[in-house]
């Protein structure tokens, strides 16, 4: 055997790798944006997902389990949408979108058989067409519209994209008879269609009913109405529906149609004094929600949002609910009001056997929370909750789905606001941390000019990754006889000047362990003149770590 070593290949592992592919193809006219995602082991299936209004591709992450090829086609022609049908009445779209699926079923060697067309609302009027008009055998469409020109005109940008500039009556009357001629056209009825709809969706009424006399006409047609209290609007149905579809989409990309004919799918009706007995009973109970949604620290104000409510609801009905945040150490506490804001979808978050509304369960800070005033130290975090004309008061802690890391510099503090599924809590400590031989340090830059501050330099952690601009917080501290001042630095990627400060045989990567100033510097023009101590802060993990950068004059000013 040569010992010559033969070039590196192609990993076949990299082919094995089940994640979509984003491409562009251009087949007749019109170039086709698409995701593909091949089958995991032996699913021959291929599975035609089509996109509603707003959406880029398709069920996001909803098909991540359906093991067959999956191909997802963007409504994106000429910079706006088509209805997957017409861009500015020009009908060859639908030809260029049929070409790629035609395309992939070559490469994938399948029959129409072995394809399923699945879309909600403007994607599930789009696979009853492709599915009619170019003879696929599987369907399934949720919510789908009927009328396609009249949904269209108004509707946003998707007027003029789909029916040209001033979106003339006439153009309107062709889109609307699309979808009626395409299934007058049919003449195949053994298709498995699969329909859902709710009639808590307007558009049941408006589109979905004038489908219904034509499609039962097939062979294998199956019309699911969904029903529950949480189906409220148009895009909740296919949530609420989203295991009964998932269901049809498993076992037709197996090779088995369900037939469950007209059925009704959803929970039992409410009968409300049940309702009200239990929904009283849930207010009566010691509890409180408070879950975070958002944290962001901006102008040196923490912004918070989440929702915060008493739960269910009194014999009175919905009343007003007052919101403040608490903060508590050593026995104290302090307290800041929230704003009461409006949500849409509470009720399906927070659904507890019985429907309630919520709509006022949202909160807000009212941008006063700089935190000045506090002592430095470590305070736990909860939300109390009051409605005054019942009686309740009720408080618990905020908590929220994902951890949440927030710092910010405070004059001489610094803030961290920290937390997740077990709760919050604030910190408040000296922005002047240790001054850790551990850590590997090299001030580049520090110097005043104008009234400016310019720093820059080596600051990380042996044996924590700097790989990412967010791998820790920096700041710059002036501290002078009149006090320290803080302000925030950047974390910039800077491999060449990092490396060279790495011990021997350590892997970490650094590459972003670098603090700088923005181009500008730092405008220090409102402080009192003097000297100042230049100090480097390091916030990283639980700990703050403080270098010296050197030192400055400030003169007053001429």
């Amino acid at each position: 055997m040569s010992n010559s070593l033969p070039p590196l290949s192609p990993n076949y592992a990299a082919r094995m790798n089940r994640v979509y592919l984003e491409s562009v193809e251009t087949h007749g006219k019109w170039p086709v944006e698409f995701q593909f995602r091949a089958a995991q082991g032996d699913h021959r299936h291929l599975l035609v997902v089509f996109s509603s209004v707003g959406s880029r591709y398709g069920f996001g992450n909803a098909l991540d389990s359906v093991k067959c090829n999956v191909l997802r086609i963007r409504d994106h022609f000429d910079g706006a949408a088509s209805y997957y049908v017409a861009r500015d009445m020009d009908f060859s779209v639908s030809d260029s979108i049929q070409a790629l699926i035609q395309d992939h079923m070559r490469r994938l060697r399948i029959t129409r058989d072995e394809v399923t067309l699945l879309g909600a609302s403007k994607g599930g009027s789009a696979a009853l067409f492709y599915g009619l008009k170019y003879d696929y055998k599987n369907i399934v469409a949720s919510t789908p519209q009927y009328f396609l020109g009249s949904y269209s005109k108004g509707h946003g940008q998707l007027g003029d994209a789909v029916l040209g500039e001033g979106q003339p009556d006439a153009n309107v009357a062709v889109m609307d008879g699309v979808m009626k001629d395409v299934i007058e056209r049919d003449t195949d009825f053994k298709r498995n269609i699969y329909l859902v709809s709710s009639p808590a969706d307007y558009q049941y009424e408006q589109e979905v009913v004038h489908y219904l006399p034509a499609l039962r006409e097939y062979e294998n047609f199956n019309f699911l109405l969904v029903e529950s209290p949480t189906v409220r609007r148009h895009d909740e149905v296919v949530r609420q529906a989203l295991p009964s579809l998932l269901s049809i989409v498993y076992s037709v990309t197996e090779g088995v149609a369900p037939r469950w004919g007209e059925v009704t799918v959803g929970s039992r009706s409410e009968e409300p004094e049940e309702a009200a007995a239990h929904l009283a009973e849930l207010r009566a109970g010691d509890t409180a929600l408070a879950r975070l949604g958002r944290a962001v620290f901006t102008d040196g104000k923490l912004e918070l949002k989440g929702h915060a409510f008493l739960p269910g609801v009194g014999p009175e009905g919905p009343v007003d609910e007052s919101k403040r945040l608490v903060l508590e150490k050593d026995g104290r506490s302090w307290s800041y009001p929230l704003e009461t804001t409006s949500e849409i979808r509470l009720y399906r978050d927070y659904f507890d056997e019985y429907f309630c509304e919520y709509e006022k369960g949202g909160f807000a800070s009212r941008g006063d929370l700089a935190f000045t005033e506090l002592p430095q130290g470590t305070y736990a975090v909860s939300v109390c909750v009051e409605s005054e004309s019942e009686g309740i008061a009720r408080r618990t802690r905020l908590v929220s789905a994902a951890a949440v890391d927030r710092r910010q510099a405070c004059g001489d503090s610094e803030l961290l606001f920290r937390g997740g599924k077990g709760g919050f809590k604030l910190v408040k400590r000296s922005i002047v941390g240790v001054d850790s031989p551990g850590v590997r340090f090299d001030a580049v830059k520090a110097e005043e000019r104008g009234r400016r501050i310019h720093a820059e330099g080596v600051f990380f952690l042996p044996g924590r990754n700097a790989d990412r601009d967010g791998h820790a917080q920096y700041y710059l501290v002036l501290d002078g006889r009149s006090g320290r001042h803080s302000f925030p630095l950047a974390a910039l990627r800077k491999p060449d000047a990092v490396r060279p400060h790495k011990l021997p045989g350590d892997l970490g990567t650094y590459d972003f362990g670098y603090y700088a100033t923005e181009a500008a510097g730092i405008d220090v023009s409102e402080l009192p003149a003097g000297k100042y101590t230049l100090l480097v802060s390091m916030s990283v993990g639980g700990a703050l770590f403080t270098k010296k950068a050197g030192k400055v004059t400030l003169r007053k000013p001429l």
